[in-house]
C-alpha cells in the first residue's frame, strides 16, 4: 500500500501522524511525504528542510518538496495539480492531510486541496494539530503506544522549532485521544475521516481475489477425479475454467475430463454423451486419491500457521503456493491415470 501525508510546513506531519506513519513502515507500505511550503515564516528554510530530511529517515519516508509561499498558500489549480500528479505518480492508496476545522489559513488551503485530489484514493484522513479549532471531531483512533517514540523522535530532528512544538505536550493530547476509546493507559493519534472505500478493490485485493478464484477452479478439477471413487463421472470444459496452457493440454488428454460448455455437470443426467466417455473407475486408485487427500490437508496445515504470522498482502503468496499444490495434485492425479 502507498501512504501520502501531507503537511502545509516542515513538522506539520510529525505532529499530525508521524506514529500513525511508523506502523504503516513497519507493515511494509510506502510512506511518501508533501511538504507544500519551505516553511520560511517559521524560520531559515534550507534548515527547516533538513530537520524535515533528518525526521523522514527514521520511518524511510520519501519527502517531496513544494514551493508555494508560506502563509498565502491558495487552493488554486496550480496547488491542486502538484498534488494531483504527485497522487498519480505514486499510486496513491491513503492520504492523511490537514483538518478543515484548523486556524491556520495554510492548513485549510491545503485540507481542500487535499480533498480534490483524493477522487481515486481509497482512504483519506483528517489528522490533528496544535492549531485545531473546537469543531475538530474525530472518528479514527489509531493506538500508537508503540510507535509513539518515534513520533518524538522525529519532532526532536526539528531543533529550530522546539520551542514553538511543545514536544511533552503531544503526549497529553494523545493520551487523552486513547482515554475516549477507553484505552487506559495507552496513547493514540486521531482522525478525522473524509473518505474511506472499503469495497477492497485495491491491486492486492485484486489479485488475491484472483488467486481464490484459480484456487476453487483447481479444487473442482480434483472434484471430478475423486467423485470417480464414487461412481460418478464428471466433465470440465477447461476453457470455462480458465486454467493455463499446460493443463488444459493434460485435461484434453484425459477421456474422465470432458470439453463441454459448463463447469461441472454429471455426466449421467446427459444420455447423448457416449458410454465410451465414462471413466473407469479402476484407473484412478483409491490410494492415488488418499495421496492427493493427504497432501492437500497436509499443505493447508502448513498454511493455517503461517496465516498466523503474516496478514494482508502476504495472502497472495499463499494463495500462489495453494494454486501450485492443486496444478501439482491435478498433474499426479492425470498422469497416474
Amino acid at each position: 500500500m502507498n501512504v501520502l501525508a501531507i503537511g502545509s510546513h516542515p513538522d506539520d506531519i510529525e505532529i499530525g501522524c508521524f506514529a500513525t506513519l511508523a506502523r504503516h513502515s513497519i507493515d511494509g507500505d510506502a510512506i511518501f511525504g508533501v511538504i507544500v511550503t519551505k516553511g520560511e515564516n517559521g524560520g531559515e528554510a534550507e534548515i527547516r528542510r533538513n530537520e524535515a530530511i533528518e525526521a523522514a529517515k527514521i520511518i524511510n519516508m520519501k519527502l517531496i518538496f513544494g514551493d508555494f509561499p508560506d502563509g498565502d498558500v491558495r487552493e488554486n489549480s496550480k496547488l491542486v495539480t502538484f498534488l494531483d500528479n504527485i497522487v498519480k505518480e505514486n499510486k496513491i492508496n491513503v492520504i492523511y492531510t490537514h483538518s478543515m476545522n484548523d486556524r491556520h489559513q495554510d492548513h485549510r488551503a491545503v485540507s481542500r486541496a487535499s480533498m480534490s485530489v483524493s477522487r481515486n484514493v481509497q482512504e483519506v484522513y483528517c489528522y490533528e494539530a496544535v492549531s485545531l479549532i473546537s469543531s475538530f471531531t474525530p472518528q479514527i483512533f489509531v493506538d500508537v503506544t508503540e510507535t509513539f517514540g518515534y513520533k518524538i523522535s522525529a519532532l526532536r530532528k526539528f531543533e529550530s522549532q522546539i520551542e514553538r512544538t511543545f514536544v511533552e505536550g503531544l503526549e497529553g493530547i494523545a493520551r487523552y485521544r486513547a482515554s475516549q476509546t477507553r484505552l487506559a493507559g495507552r496513547l493514540c493519534e486521531a482522525f478525522e475521516a473524509y473518505k474511506i472505500l472499503k469495497n477492497d478493490w485495491s491491486p492486492q485485493r485484486l489479485e488475491i481475489l484472483d488467486l481464490r478464484n484459480q484456487v476453487e477452479r483447481y479444487k473442482d478439477i480434483l472434484l471430478s477425479v475423486e467423485n470417480n471413487q464414487n461412481g460418478n463421472s464428471f466433465k470440465i470444459n477447461p476453457d470455462v475454467i480458465g486454467i493455463d496452457e499446460k493443463l488444459k493440454n493434460l485435461i484434453a488428454s484425459n477421456s474422465f475430463i470432458q470439453k463441454i460448455d459448463n463447469d461441472v455437470l454429471p455426466l449421467v443426467e446427459h444420455s447423448d454423451i457416449p458410454e465410451s466417455s465414462e471413466i473407469n473407475k479402476k484407473e484412478i486408485s483409491l490410494e492415488e486419491i488418499t495421496e492427493i487427500k493427504q497432501a492437500i490437508k497436509a499443505y493447508r496445515e502448513e498454511m493455517q500457521k503461517l496465516r498466523q504470522e503474516i496478514s494482508g498482502f502476504k495472502e497472495a503468496l499463499m494463495l500462489k503456493k495453494e494454486i501450485t499444490l492443486y496444478k501439482e495434485a491435478l498433474e499426479h492425479a492425470t498422469n497416474k491415470k
